[in-house]
């Protein structure tokens, strides 16, 4: 994976989590269930739109 992406990746995750954890009203705390896969996924779609981007970026 490259570094960029990578960096992404942390960034993205920080920034999830930390509203997860502030406004989650039930106050369940099962990151596996609810937060990690709804983060993968959405974490996916903005890796994919950066690729795109970036692509159009170098063919202009």
């Amino acid at each position: 994976m490259n570094k960029r992406y990578q960096k992404v990746l942390v960034l993205y995750l920080i920034s999830t989590l930390v509203p997860y954890t502030l406004f989650n009203k039930n106050k369940d705390i099962s990151l596996t269930k609810s937060w990690l896969p709804s983060s993968l996924v959405g974490y996916g779609i903005f890796s994919y739109g950066l690729k795109v981007l970036t692509k159009m970026k170098k063919a202009a």
